[in-house]
């Protein structure tokens, strides 16, 4: 999967429209909210990457967060957000950025958050872990790394799982995928990639960046959401880990 592919989808101003109708309709999830406000110190310097339109960043503001950055690989994400914030009235940054390579200062913040599944859908593994390896060292000692993935081994996909594994072994998946977890469909504005991760999978990316997981649990158990969230997103497993206050150099 090539990352312009992805890149074009969300610059497409249908996407774009509808993350913005997002941002100011749908709002922060009741789960977001409960796990910001316990992971997160309201005095934090935080930094999201795939912001979208900026539901988070503004919800993150409206809950007292005060020194925030919004970046997205999108342009057209970004500057969307830019001028919602611009239009709420949120001293919120807002700008274009590759998560798998910030070219940000080391530990210069303290927290990142990745939400809406945003991490898994970086194509390739290696990327991906580029962009967990890279939020590692942005993060000062005790920072946060707040994020979402779907879960392949969540009971609710295990027939889709087992005929795609079928694919697999006879190699007649998709030809676009590049590893067992990937999804490429068709939505209403045309192809979107995401990677479906086990939480092992997840774990094992986090550990080999040195940090410490301090959450993985479903959203569905830590807080009940109104109609309009269970539309927008399935389930989905929130992750929390913490960059330790003494790393080995």
């Amino acid at each position: 999967m090539n990352p312009e592919t992805v890149r074009n989808y969300f610059d497409n101003p249908r996407v774009v429209a509808d993350y913005a109708a997002a941002a100011e309709g749908v709002g922060l999830w009741n789960s977001e909210r409960k796990v910001f406000e316990e992971f997160i110190p309201r005095g934090a310097r935080i930094i999201e990457f795939g912001c979208g339109a900026g539901r988070i960043a503004l919800g993150l503001w409206e809950l007292g967060y005060r020194d925030i950055a919004a970046t997205d690989f999108a342009p057209n994400m970004a500057e969307a957000a830019k001028k919602i914030f611009a239009r709420r009235g949120a001293k919120i940054r807002a700008f274009a950025l590759d998560a798998s390579d910030p070219n940000l200062p080391e530990e210069s913040f303290g927290a990142a958050v990745f939400g809406f599944n945003g991490l898994m859908q970086i194509p390739k593994s290696e990327r991906r872990r580029r962009a967990i390896r890279a939020i590692f060292g942005i993060l000062k000692p005790g920072g946060v790394f707040v994020f979402t993935t779907h879960d392949r081994e969540a009971k609710r996909n295990a027939a889709y799982w087992l005929s795609e594994k079928k694919q697999w072994e006879t190699g007649s998946q998709q030809p676009v995928l590049d590893e067992f977890g990937d999804i490429f469909y068709e939505g209403d504005h045309g192809g979107i990639y995401i990677h479906s991760p086990s939480r092992g999978e997840v774990e094992r990316a986090l550990a080999e960046a040195g940090f410490e997981i301090l959450l993985s649990k479903n959203r569905s158990e830590i807080s009940p959401e109104p109609p309009a969230v269970e539309e927008f997103s399935d389930d989905c497993v929130f992750w929390c880990a913490r960059k330790p206050e003494f790393t080995k150099k």
